[in-house]
């Protein structure tokens, strides 16, 4: 019954997101992954456990080459995939991207077995578990490498709840197993991703819905229950908050700067998320650090978003009352949303990946509902079988849908241009597009785009940075984009290396000095050094470059650049034509 259960979803899963194998890395797996030195020994699998192994925000800032984990969540689980991974394939994206598509489908197993678990009802429970597979909202959390967390994190909760779900069905040993297993996973959920922490809620809620356990009998007994569960958690958010805390957390703030912005703003992201899994077409790639627009607070957009809302709780009440099975997957849409909804503040509003765990609840309720749907179909149109048409026609529009958005993730160049495409009137696409059109050697198409970006409203230092170097060999036009990413972002570096730059090359060496000595107390950079050193030779301050060549050498890992600056040092020649490192 189950094997042939399993090899459709296998299927299912490989023919929807096979494209996907033949992508490059891209978006944050950069930080992760490429430009990460962290995973490339396994010397450095004991820092997990240290404060070394978290990035500062401030290092993705200034792009640093060394990113400790790449991750400003403590996150050890994650990270720990990442070492298998590059143990395995280096930094070849295909490893990594087949870990992912993998990984989807042991979730979709998973989903599977733990709706007939709860139904023992094999057709509606494989029917939930390939919406589940195929749903547009999951190509974010499958295509990123670098947002593996997501279903790295639902693979472990999962497990921890098919074990707690099977513990009363066994004795003995066995059950003593379950237990442990089901705590175990649990653990490896949230330090997988945070977002795991809801589980004691899930199970509640289970235990409330499924098992008809009165309130008071759940209360009265959660201490015995729930207590392992608990603990976990308390350790976990100790560790999280004040161990290891995330820095991103003090970035945090009201979306639109009020409390009554911010709820609006709420309010839309939550009807949002519902539009895109009730209609899938309406799923796209969005822009990094995305919020809803709120033009204003008595608009169409926000009283749409209110009705939305309120008649999720409408069904969510009514199935309380009706249908249990449906109220418990909704409850846990409701509840492993939480984390993600922006009732506290987060840095990143809204990200489809987010959804991956809250899909678990959401999309097998609607399958019940649909399955429900198609058989009153079926027969009042017997001939027809329109309900299986309607199921069979649903599941086809979510792999097309799928399948095409993942070609989004296919490069960074293609990524940006489905962002500007479908968010025209957000920046950051903007941004990402105008930088590798620069990357790729349009410079005249980069500039048009970043100041397209401009007129949007983009406020980055990595904008102002990559403007200036359009216009690297017109230092007039350069130098305001510099001055402007200085005065508004005095903590990025890339701004003060593009000005010393300028100054040497107009043979400017004094004032160089200063920017490029800035640029170094803020990171370490192959350029800031290069031009430095230069800067003193031309100075005859043989000594001071003789010093700063010793700081690189300490700072930076050995290369062709590095030998460059050994071999200016070593000749103590002055140089013609200052030389271009690194930027």
């Amino acid at each position: 019954m189950h094997r042939q259960a399993v090899l459709i979803l296998v299927f299912i899963v490989l023919l929807t997101f096979g494209n996907s194998l033949s992508h490059d890395f891209v978006g944050d797996d950069y930080v992760v992954i490429v430009d990460n030195s962290f995973y490339a020994s396994w010397a450095n699998f004991p820092k997990l456990f240290s404060r070394a192994s978290i990035t500062e925000s401030d290092d993705v800032f200034n792009k640093k080459e060394y990113f400790h984990t790449g991750s400003t969540a403590y996150r050890p689980v994650l990270s720990a995939s990442f070492f298998v991974d590059y143990g395995l394939w280096q930094r070849n994206p295909l490893g990594y991207h087949l870990h992912n598509v993998l990984l989807h489908t042991a979730n979709a197993l998973l989903v599977y077995f733990t709706v007939f678990s709860i139904l023992q009802n094999a057709s509606l429970s494989l029917w939930s578990a390939v919406l589940f597979a195929v749903h547009p909202l999951q190509t974010e959390a499958v295509c990123a490498i670098g947002y593996r967390a997501d279903s790295l994190a639902c693979f472990f909760l999962l497990a921890a709840f098919l074990s707690y779900i099977k513990i009363p069905e066994c004795q003995g040993a066995r059950r003593g197993i379950l237990i442990l297993c089901s705590h175990a996973a649990f653990g490896l959920a949230a330090f997988a991703k945070e977002s795991a922490v809801v589980f004691v809620a899930l199970l509640m809620a289970f235990d409330g819905l499924i098992r008809g356990e009165r309130t008071r009998d759940i209360l009265r007994g959660a201490g015995g229950r729930y207590a392992g569960f608990v603990l976990i958690s308390v350790f976990y958010l100790y560790v999280y908050f004040y161990v290891f805390r995330n820095s991103t957390l003090d970035n945090a703030r009201l979306l639109g700067g009020t409390w009554v912005t911010h709820a609006v703003t709420v309010v839309q992201i939550f009807a949002r998320y519902l539009t895109a899994f009730l209609l899938p077409f309406s799923v796209k790639t969005l822009p990094p650090l995305y919020a809803p627009p709120i033009e204003n607070y008595g608009g169409c957009g926000t009283w749409l978003s209110l009705l939305a809302c309120g008649l999720f709780v409408f069904v969510l009440r009514r199935a309380c009352r009706r249908q249990k099975t449906i109220a418990f997957f909704l409850l846990w849409f409701l509840i492993s949303f939480m984390p993600v909804s922006n009732i506290i503040p987060l840095v990143n509003p809204m990200a489809y990946r987010f959804m991956y765990l809250p899909s678990v609840g959401f999309l097998t309720a609607l399958g019940i509902g649909l399955d429900k749907a198609g058989a009153f179909l079926d027969r009042l149109f017997r001939d027809v079988r329109l309900g299986r048409m309607m199921k069979g026609g649903w599941a086809v529009l979510c792999m097309a849908m799928t399948f095409s958005l993942n070609a989004a993730w296919k490069n960074n160049f293609v990524m940006a241009s489905f962002m500007v495409r479908d968010f025209p009137n957000h920046p950051h696409g903007y941004l990402h597009l105008g930088t590798e059109y620069f990357r790729r050697g349009a410079v005249d198409r980069a500039a048009e785009v970043l100041q397209k970006g401009f007129e949007k409203g983009l406020n980055d230092p990595s904008a102002y940075y990559f403007m200036g170097l359009c216009y690297r060999n017109d230092f007039e036009r350069a130098k305001p984009y510099y001055e402007k990413s200085i005065r508004l972002f005095p903590f990025y570096a890339l701004s003060y290396v593009g000005m010393g730059r300028i100054y040497v090359l107009q043979q400017n060496y004094q004032e160089a000095i200063p920017y490029l000595e800035r640029a170094l107390e803020l990171v370490p950079s192959y350029s800031a050094y290069g031009y430095l050193i230069q800067s003193y030779l031309h100075l005859n301050r043989g000594e001071e470059a003789r010093a700063a060549y010793e700081k690189a050498e300490k700072a930076l890992t050995a290369g062709p650049q590095l030998d460059s600056l050994k071999k200016f040092i070593k000749e103590g020649k002055d140089l013609q034509a200052p030389v271009d490192i690194g930027i």
